[in-house]
């Protein structure tokens, strides 16, 4: 029978389009959309009142479970980008998952990312009982082959652990090797996405010819800014890298918290970050990351909404599945963009940015991953906090946690 949406005022993830009526196929796609006002028949969604607009897309999470893929859905978020997962048999289970449901937001990942041997990322996991190790880069020799790993793992497309060995107490890539990494994964059909949170890091990334870049730096302004650069800049991270305070609006707005377990609210509330620590790098501030932003969104950037959300589920963490991307959207805005700026950023550009060609927008032959909120996050972009219903591939989903 498909579902017939009507009423609502419709953003198709570039521009509002008004009122008008949207026709959800049986397969999962959008069938139509129609524009003008009629009072809604029996059977169909009355969505008056409500803006429509795309399922939003994260373009930066990291996944522990799949607990994480049904917070997300629960907040509006349709399809994760996850930036590092480990080890490769888990992110395949995740992405079978999510390609077999409707209650969990459907992933892509980087899988494993390029890091050093014995460095960074590998010593953020855990001991693996099978006796797994994550490979490591010794130097731009190992490129080649690290990719073509990468590549048969079904990565769809590649991170890269960008850091100035100055910064941190493990080993790091080597200019030198972060390049090779990028001609590889070029030459083998793969985008690379780097870890680029200083300004030694970004301007080692760009120019090793990364094609995204992820965070914004804490330690001071960008040396050079242009409209050419593609850039997830995860404030909500930035926030949290700056404050151990950075939870407190999340925690004040029961929109939010509304959709997250009681225990993890508790955490919250009790101060409980989930053991991220703040930076310790001199002069690091939140200000620097978005007056970078600002200069990036004046500059004509193209600009992809991410969060960094990592929690384990059950123990909050820094940045919340799901309800971060909300907070991240008002980051974006607060940095000068516009609403529909914001919104675009975590949804036809996103899909545009990563291939998902499939999704994003509201128009004919599109799945029908939809957001139904109350009100008009055009003006105010915090409306889409005012979740009425969430549809993932023509799918209705409960919200209720």
């Amino acid at each position: 029978m498909g579902t017939t949406i009507v009423g609502a005022q419709v953003f198709d993830g570039e521009r509002a389009l008004g009122v008008a009526t949207v026709l959800v196929e049986d397969d999962g796609t959008i069938g139509s959309v129609e524009p003008g006002e009629r009072e809604p028949a029996e059977g169909e969604v009355d969505a008056r009142g409500a803006t429509l607009l795309p399922g939003l897309i994260d373009a930066h999470v990291h996944l522990r479970g799949a607990g994480n893929l049904g917070q997300d859905l629960r907040h509006g978020v349709t399809t994760v980008l996850d930036m590092f997962s480990a080890p490769p048999q888990f992110t395949a289970m995740l992405r079978g998952r999510a390609a077999r449901r409707h209650d969990e937001a459907d992933v892509r990942s980087s899988g494993l990312m390029a890091g050093a041997v014995d460095g960074w990322p590998a010593v953020m996991l855990p001991p693996d009982p099978s006796g797994w190790r994550m490979p490591g880069l010794s130097g731009p020799e190992d490129a080649e082959q690290f990719v073509a790993d990468r590549r048969r793992e079904g990565s769809d497309y590649l991170k890269v652990f960008v850091e100035n060995a100055a910064d941190v107490t493990r080993p790091t890539l080597s200019p030198e090797t972060v390049a090779a990494v990028c001609a590889a994964a070029r030459s083998q059909g793969l985008r690379t996405v780097a870890h680029a949170p200083t300004r030694w890091s970004v301007a080692t990334a760009r120019t090793a010819g990364v094609d995204v870049l992820t965070h914004l730096p804490l330690d001071g302004p960008l040396d050079d800014v242009d409209g050419d650069l593609v850039v997830v800049p995860t404030m909500t991270m930035m926030a949290a890298l700056s404050s151990a305070d950075s939870q407190r609006e999340l925690v004040a707005d029961p929109r939010l918290t509304a959709r997250l377990p009681a225990d993890v609210v508790a955490g919250l509330e009790a101060g409980d970050r989930g053991g991220l620590p703040t930076s310790s790098a001199a002069g690091a501030s939140y200000g620097h990351a978005a007056e970078n932003l600002a200069r990036l969104v004046e500059a004509g950037a193209t600009i992809v909404a991410g969060t960094d959300a990592n929690d384990v589920p059950g123990r909050p963490a820094a940045v919340l599945h799901g309800a971060s991307m909300h907070l991240e959207l008002e980051l974006l805005v607060r940095a000068g963009m516009t609403p529909a700026d914001a919104l675009a950023a975590a949804t036809s550009r996103a899909a545009d940015v990563f291939s998902l060609g499939d999704r994003g927008r509201v128009a004919p032959g599109k799945r029908a991953d939809l957001l139904l909120v109350d009100g008009d996050p055009l003006t105010d972009v915090t409306a889409t906090r005012n979740l009425r219903t969430v549809w993932r591939a023509g799918v209705e989903h409960d919200l209720a946690v």
